[in-house]
């Protein structure tokens, strides 16, 4: 039986996939090694409104004994009125090693683009140790501190390249059929500390008939230089259904 599930949505707006990548991490496997979720996304409405959007994302994580391995891949591509206004993807690699109960290390590898951010490419790669600060049966707190070099290839200015910290926190509140996940991320440009990204994302994922799950997230971000004429802040509102194996 194959492990690609796709499923087909409709949306009143332009929105992005939920990946709750906190929850997968927590899952218990109970025997299995791989666990994930794929689906596309595809929206076409005529009339008032011509837009037509469609969207891939597939998670995926699995796991040898103290090592997991977890590969996201998504791509967006949107029209309005017969004009293109969205192009964008990412593929990211991950590699997290349990040192202790409570300590972890991890590599990544992550390669995207946006057409209509002026970002042609972006390449990082780094690495960081995670630390579980709070765990009991329904909640947890991880915190991540690492760094990261990321070359980028911008429409329209210099190309820049440099370090980058890497400092998150991610909470988790899990029951049988639901959880509640948030996620903050900080970015700091290491050579020029007035340079930095703050992501902050949560959602709420409640679980129905085994394996469907309906998703609600919110997530803004703010990069406080992006490039030319692209706005610091950036924020959306993601509702859908998933299928998960």
């Amino acid at each position: 039986m194959t492990k690609l599930i796709l499923f087909y949505l409709l949306f009143l707006n332009s929105t992005f996939a939920f990946l709750n990548i906190e929850s997968l991490r927590q899952e218990k496997l109970q025997g299995r090694n791989l666990t994930g979720s794929t689906g596309v996304r595809l929206n076409d409405q005529r009339g008032n409104v011509d837009k037509t959007l469609i969207q891939f994302n597939t998670l995926n994580m699995m796991t040898n004994g103290r090592s997991n391995f977890i590969f996201l891949a998504s791509y967006r591509y949107g029209k309005s009125f017969s004009r293109e206004d969205t192009r964008q993807g990412d593929i990211h690699l991950r590699y997290t090693r349990e040192f202790t109960s409570r300590t972890f290390g991890e590599i990544f590898q992550q390669t995207e683009f946006n057409k209509f951010e002026n970002l042609t490419l972006r390449i990082l790669a780094g690495g960081g140790l995670r630390l579980q600060l709070f765990k009991n049966e329904h909640q947890s707190l991880f915190s991540g501190l690492g760094a990261f070099y990321e070359k980028e290839d911008l429409i329209g200015t210099d190309d820049p390249e440099n370090p980058r910290g890497n400092l998150y926190l991610s909470y988790l509140y899990k029951k049988k059929n639901y959880n509640i996940s948030s996620t903050l991320y900080y970015q700091p440009n290491l050579e020029d500390t007035g340079d930095g990204r703050f992501r902050f994302s949560t959602g709420l994922e409640t679980k129905f008939l085994g394996s469907f799950s309906q998703i609600l997230e919110y997530t803004i971000k703010r990069d406080s230089r992006p490039p030319q004429g692209i706005k610091k802040t950036d924020a959306r509102l993601s509702a859908g259904l998933s299928y998960h194996y």
